[in-house]
């Protein structure tokens, strides 16, 4: 994703395009990996070297609060970081801690009619094909 389309998505949801919320998220989109939060913080480093961790958690905060990114809570220990915001699930792998996503067509539940949803999470966890292998 440009530069230029990152602004554009910023102004659809009146977001304040700052050189950190764009760097970052450029690099949520260009990695579907779900970093954390020191996986980002690594790499503003290489080009912004006087950036703090508190600046990449207010950034990965703010962009979450604005619907442009999800916070995945798979993981005890840290929280992961997604780009796509469209309904999919996570499968955490046991062996290699890596996440994946996968699709979800339809999510149908029964007894909360009258609960107004915010979020729909699916997290199934196991061990991926390459890990199962060995």
């Amino acid at each position: 994703m440009t530069e230029a389309e990152i602004q554009k998505v910023f102004k659809s949801h009146s977001y304040r395009a700052t050189p950190q919320r764009i760097a970052i998220y450029k690099y949520l989109c260009e990695h579907p990996t779900h970093p954390d939060v020191e996986e980002v913080y690594r790499f503003m480093l290489t080009d912004n070297p006087n950036t703090s961790r508190t600046t990449i958690y207010n950034v990965l905060q703010s962009l979450e609060k604005e619907g442009l990114i999800l916070a995945i809570k798979i993981d005890s220990d840290r929280i992961h970081y997604d780009a796509d915001t469209k309904l999919h699930g996570h499968f955490k792998c046991d062996g290699c801690n890596k996440i994946f996503d996968f699709l979800i067509d339809d999510i149908k539940c029964t007894g909360i009619d009258d609960f107004e949803t915010k979020t729909k999470d699916v997290y199934f966890s196991g061990l991926c094909p390459e890990c199962k292998q060995k």
